[in-house]
């Protein structure tokens, strides 16, 4: 049976350096949560730069948990202080609404809620800017294609996750498409301001009448960090590493 939410409930998307994986899971066990979902995914930083800010790879731990708001907003603030993501290239999370979710489940999360303790000085290290997360699905092998279209939108920028389509009768019917089986999902997490030009260009560079095939849509954003941790000039960093 489905749920309607009184006690607001959250997805907690978290990406993390894939180095970082089991002291993920160490903190979900130590806070007790009753859901989480982890996969791995590849992020866009040249190798070089994880070189010189001393990182361990393109490859990350993608995260995926549902809690109440008061314990995605506490967990959140465990993240920042335990993984440093003020540090460039360590992570990023965010926090998405749930409209409706199976009874079971939310009696669950309530209940988990119930038991979690959390210190006085709590406090939801999160930006106050409005985000949203772009996702968008491709034939696989267009991920570069998608990339480059959205940091040409201002997107700073994206992790892929390798996904299976299944596709159907009336995709092939209504929209002229043959849905390939190995799909390339790529997350792009950025401010209210650049949502719609990133995805105008996404489409236009590997939308439905494209090789990509692609779909591409958006998700408001409740709360995010480790945004502020980016690079400002990457250029001097490639410079530099050129030189060494």
């Amino acid at each position: 049976m489905v749920h309607s939410i009184n006690n607001k409930l959250e997805a907690l998307l978290i990406i993390l350096d894939y180095s970082l994986n089991e002291k993920l899971v160490e903190l979900f066990n130590e806070n007790k949560m009753p859901v989480l979902l982890t996969t791995s995914g590849q992020g866009t930083a040249k190798s070089v730069m994880y070189d010189i800010l001393g990182y361990g790879g393109k490859k990350k731990i993608v995260a995926l948990s549902l809690q109440t708001e008061a314990m995605s907003k506490n967990f959140m603030h465990q993240l920042t202080e335990r993984f440093e993501l003020n540090k460039p290239g360590t992570g990023i999370a965010c926090s998405l609404s749930l409209s409706s979710i199976s009874r079971t489940l939310a009696q669950t999360l309530t209940q988990a809620d119930n038991t979690t303790q959390r210190g006085s000085e709590e406090m939801a290290a999160a930006s106050t800017d409005n985000y949203h997360l772009v996702i968008t699905i491709v034939n696989s092998g267009h991920f570069e294609q998608v990339m480059e279209a959205a940091k040409e939108a201002g997107a700073k920028g994206g992790t892929l996750v390798h996904a299976r389509g299944l596709g159907s009768a009336e995709a092939v019917k209504y929209l002229g498409i043959t849905i390939q089986p190995e799909k390339d999902l790529v997350l792009i997490l950025t401010p209210e301001t650049n949502r719609r030009p990133i995805m105008e260009n996404i489409t236009k560079v590997v939308g439905l009448n494209t090789a990509g095939n692609g779909i591409c849509f958006s998700l408001p954003v409740n709360e995010a960090i480790g945004l502020g941790a980016g690079i400002e000039n990457v250029e001097q960093v490639n410079n530099v590493s050129d030189t060494e």
